[in-house]
């Protein structure tokens, strides 16, 4: 997510035929998807043009990631989870079952990939929180280099039987071809 910060400036706003002229070009270049969307872009220009000198206001965008290339990261993690089986000595934890658990292995992936963010908790002790991958929270450029990094930590962790990135990464395009 992008937020940009904006301040109208003492210039002065131009003759209504050039304002006229500068709303036509940007609602006939720009425009938003959903009847909603239209209706808060007019909403946005009409209080842009009533701002006084001095007035500051926030505009908070996402730019869109490439959803098939989301998709195949889930299918990255997915591999790697189906493939890892937890050394553990203990298969219960005071009567009750302890199994694999899908987010807390892609928590973990993230984290060793070295996309996380350091937090305390509540007795004082820094733990790793995996940094967000929802589309508000991470552009396709950062995206795709956190998917280059859970490769080379699935690799080196989980996946040692394959013989490297393009295999694995074979496997991962044969599995979004056979859900489509």
């Amino acid at each position: 997510m992008s937020r940009i910060t904006i301040v109208r400036t003492g210039f002065p706003w131009p003759i209504s035929a050039v304002a006229e002229a500068v709303s036509g070009f940007l609602f006939g270049c720009l425009c938003g998807m959903s009847d909603a969307d239209k209706k808060m872009w007019k909403r946005l220009w009409t209080q842009i043009k009533r701002m006084d000198a001095g007035e500051i206001f926030t505009v908070e965008f996402i730019f869109q990631r490439n959803p098939k290339f989301h998709r195949k990261m889930f299918a990255l993690f997915q591999v790697g989870f189906d493939a890892w089986e937890p050394d553990r000595k203990h298969k219960t934890h005071k009567g009750k079952p302890v199994e694999k658990n899908f987010e807390r292995f892609r928590s973990d992936i993230t984290i060793l990939a070295g996309y996380y963010d350091q937090v305390f908790d509540l007795k004082g002790r820094m733990k790793l929180e995996a940094k967000s991958i929802s589309f508000a929270k991470m552009v396709q450029d950062e995206f795709e280099q956190l998917y280059s990094a859970v490769i080379d930590v699935l690799l080196r962790e989980v996946c040692t039987k394959y013989a490297g990135r393009e295999e694995l990464d074979s496997v991962v395009e044969q599995i979004l071809n056979f859900d489509r």
